[in-house]
């Protein structure tokens, strides 16, 4: 699948080098990237603190502090992967829901305008990828959300290589709910064909739902790929050669095994669900492994006490 970015993608989302330089399919020694997930504009005031108006101060201060700390980073990372949700607000043209999704694409709009701003301070040298979640295409997708996606933040699903590995971005709402646009579930599977290649260091995979949140063989529930596709996936996944899957959606950190793959999903940038405080991961890619450690930017998961006076500017 061949990359295209948003008409007015951030300097950050260009990764023409990954896709176009020979370089980088090379390896060359160990390299780090940043991995997070949710930053979800809107999600605390509205899922945490109930706000019958809310907005998302906390969530920008929490993704600037991110960004700050990966500016700080020497050396730097070679790029910057948000595993989906980015903003809150889903892309319904009218909400399905107006109590719980106020707004809807007026609301997604004025979320998306401060993400970009705020990602506008991470610097040039690392690169933003972000990776389609259920809050940025819809529970349900269609042809028109899938277009307001690629309009704000580019296409759904491709592939880069950099420093020697295979990186691969899926949209998993194709693999949650295949039936909602049948022709794009089609065209990623067919996509998905193509991911072996003998020549990577690894082959790593970034999507936002998780096919497992701690066991392959997991009950069904709102956080995983349903079980009958989901063995399906693990297995053509694991004989493509993937050895690390990468997501978010659950608010809290876990993951599990299947076979030699191991799958790690992120808790979030922004509003918390479970016991790990809003955070980020550093990845470290070696010679024989990948390994990673959650890093923390707040110390606890309690908002209530924030204050909430500030007005939506960054």
């Amino acid at each position: 699948m061949e990359y295209h970015p948003p008409l007015d993608s951030l300097p950050s989302m260009n990764i023409t080098s990954f896709l176009e330089d020979p370089t980088e399919r090379e390896w060359k020694g160990p390299f780090t990237f940043i991995q997070g997930a949710d930053t979800q504009f809107g999600l605390i005031d509205r899922y945490l603190l109930k706000k019958d108006e809310p907005n998302w101060d906390k969530e920008i201060a929490l993704t600037r502090e991110v960004i700050q700390r990966i500016n700080a980073m020497n050396p730097k990372p070679k790029f910057f992967v948000v595993c989906g949700d980015m903003l809150d607000a889903f892309p319904y043209a009218v909400s399905e829901n107006s109590k719980e999704f106020p707004g809807a694409l007026e609301l997604r709009e004025k979320q998306y305008k401060d993400f970009v701003q705020v990602f506008k301070e991470l610097v040039p040298d690392v690169k933003l990828v972000c990776v389609c979640g259920n809050h940025d295409i819809g529970d349900s997708p269609t042809k028109e959300t899938l277009q307001v996606y690629k309009r704000q933040f580019g296409q759904d699903y491709f592939s880069f290589w950099a420093g020697g590995v295979k990186f691969v971005v899926l949209n998993s709402q194709y693999l949650y709910v295949p039936d909602a646009i049948p022709e794009e579930t089609e065209r990623q599977m067919q996509f998905m064909n193509g991911i072996a290649d003998p020549k990577a260091k690894f082959i790593v995979l970034f999507m936002h739902i998780p096919l497992f949140v701690e066991e392959p063989e997991e009950e069904n529930f709102y956080f995983n790929i349903p079980k009958e596709r989901r063995l399906q996936l693990l297995e053509k996944f694991y004989t493509a050669g993937v050895r690390y899957i990468f997501c978010g959606h659950y608010h809290r950190n876990a993951g599990g095994r299947y076979k030699k793959l191991e799958l790690v999903v992120t808790s979030a940038i922004g509003a918390p669900l479970g016991d790990n405080p809003s955070g980020y991961r550093i990845v470290n890619v070696g010679e024989a492994e990948i390994s990673h450690d959650y890093v923390t930017i707040r110390d606890s998961t309690d908002f209530s006490n924030e204050d909430n006076s500030n007005s939506n500017e960054s």
